[in-house]
């Protein structure tokens, strides 16, 4: 069953009990108030002749002699408003009949009339039956009301239960109605189409779960874009390196070239590159499972900072470009040295091949609260603005035509992101064209959760790993 349809059953069994419970109520209360309307007419008439009587009594000194004559001469005034005649009996303390008036001969049935006792000091001195036909009458009066009401409740509750039902099978069309849109646009994503998305037009539960689904949808594309583009990359990338080899081979086959050594060096070059690319795709793809062997000791970031700096100066004097290191005394921190050596020279060799000649790179590793920074500057064309949120994406090159003639893979930046990332850092890019690029690595000085197991060594040394 549709959940469409079990919430129309749930608003029309809701309907028809809150229809039964107001007819019946309803019905209760009215013939309640009949009841006691009739009772108090009832007692009052028989309170009347009660106190009449026993005045009578008192006044007759203690006699009901003569109170024929009363009774009759106050029935005759009465009679002058009323169109039924009263029936009476009065009886005295011993149940004889005192009066008799519209009864008939012997006792009348006094479950058709009422019956109390006229007492006069706390004493019974007699006994009244009194039936008042106008009074009997609320009866039939009540019937006939009472009819006429439950004819026209009946009618409004059946009109008012179909027009509820009508308007709940309209609210429970327009409740669902975003959930079959939603299963239509999920079963079309099932299907391949990455396209469909739903319209907020509520800010309700509702509202919530379609922007989520529309970010969920949105994320999809991003990812089989980013596959797509990854799957034509690497593609790209072997074509090159493939193409190289299997013309050289082909050239050594048909006997143009001679299999010696520098016939084979492109060979081995390509080979080469292509290790290299692979190993980076394997330590990417790692490092984004959270899979990153990881050998963590603590290490000083300025004397890492500084070899890399040494190792690089020699380049760096060969193209003319000025090479600086600015650091703090110590900065320790809890991290694999080989993986941030991997990062820093990314940054640097990136620095070098983009900065002209006559230009400066600058490394700064200095102490920033609870947090190591490593920033590396250089005086380079910069980078558009466009291009900077794509900056550590798979295979993306700012500069395409230079990256791949110096053999540049596009994936240096990816795994520098990655691999600050896997130690609870992050990397950032700030560019101005025409000044240049600043990339800064931030690390936290303090251990993780996970490496809470590892406290640092007393006698800090600085590491001198390579």
């Amino acid at each position: 069953m549709k959940v469409r349809d079990k919430l129309f059953l749930g608003m029309a069994a809701l309907i028809l009990f809150m229809a039964a419970v107001f007819l019946t109520i309803s019905q209760g209360y009215v013939k309640h108030l009949f009841q006691q309307y009739a009772m108090a007419a009832r007692q009052g008439q028989v309170q009347q002749w009660e106190q009449l009587l026993a005045y009578y009594y008192v006044q007759n000194d203690g006699s009901w002699e003569g109170v024929g004559q009363f009774v009759t001469a106050v029935v005759s005034q009465q009679l002058a408003t009323k169109k039924e005649p009263l029936r009476f009996l009065l009886l005295d303390s011993q149940r004889r009949v005192v009066l008799s008036l519209g009864v008939g001969g012997g006792h009348p049935d006094l479950g058709t009339g009422w019956e109390v006792p006229v007492t006069v000091a706390g004493q019974t001195v007699g006994i009244l039956w009194v039936s008042d036909q106008n009074i009997q009458g609320l009866a039939k009066i009540e019937g006939t009301i009472l009819h006429s009401m439950t004819l026209a409740t009946v009618t409004g509750v059946i009109l008012t239960t179909v027009a509820a039902l009508l308007v709940a099978a309209w609210l429970a069309r327009r409740i669902t109605d975003p959930l079959r849109a939603l299963i239509d646009a999920t079963r079309r994503i099932q299907k391949g189409d990455l396209g469909p998305r739903l319209s907020i037009a509520t800010r309700d539960e509702f509202g919530e779960v379609a922007q989520a689904f529309n970010e969920m949808a949105l994320q999809l594309s991003r990812i089989e874009e980013t596959r797509r583009h990854l799957v034509a990359d690497v593609a790209h990338e072997l074509r090159t390196p493939l193409t190289i080899i299997q013309g050289q081979l082909e050239l050594i086959q048909q006997g143009v070239k001679r299999a010696e050594p520098e016939t084979l060096l492109p060979i081995q070059d390509e080979v080469m590159r292509l290790t290299r690319l692979v190993g980076d795709l394997h330590q990417l793809s790692l490092a984004e499972a959270g899979r990153l062997p990881l050998e963590k000791t603590w290490t000083d970031l300025t004397a890492l900072a500084g070899r890399i700096f040494d190792n690089f100066q020699i380049e760096a004097e060969a193209k003319e470009i000025t090479l600086t290191l600015e650091a703090s005394d110590s900065i320790p921190v809890y991290v694999d040295p080989h993986r941030m050596t991997q990062v820093i020279v990314n940054l640097v060799g990136n620095a070098l091949r983009y900065t002209p000649t006559g230009g400066a790179i600058r490394i700064v590793a200095r102490q920033e609260g609870s947090e190591a920074i490593l920033a590396v500057s250089d005086t380079g064309p910069g980078i558009r603005p466009e291009h900077l949120p794509h900056i550590f994406d798979r295979f993306f090159r700012s500069d395409e035509a230079r990256s791949r003639e110096e053999g540049g893979t596009g994936l240096g930046l990816a795994i520098a992101k990655e691999f600050v990332e896997a130690h609870g850092g992050r990397i950032g890019v700030e560019s101005k064209l025409g000044k240049g690029t600043t990339f800064t690595v931030r690390l936290p000085k303090d251990l993780t959760v996970s490496d809470r197991t590892s406290p640092r060594p007393d006698g800090f040394r600085r590491d001198q790993q390579d």
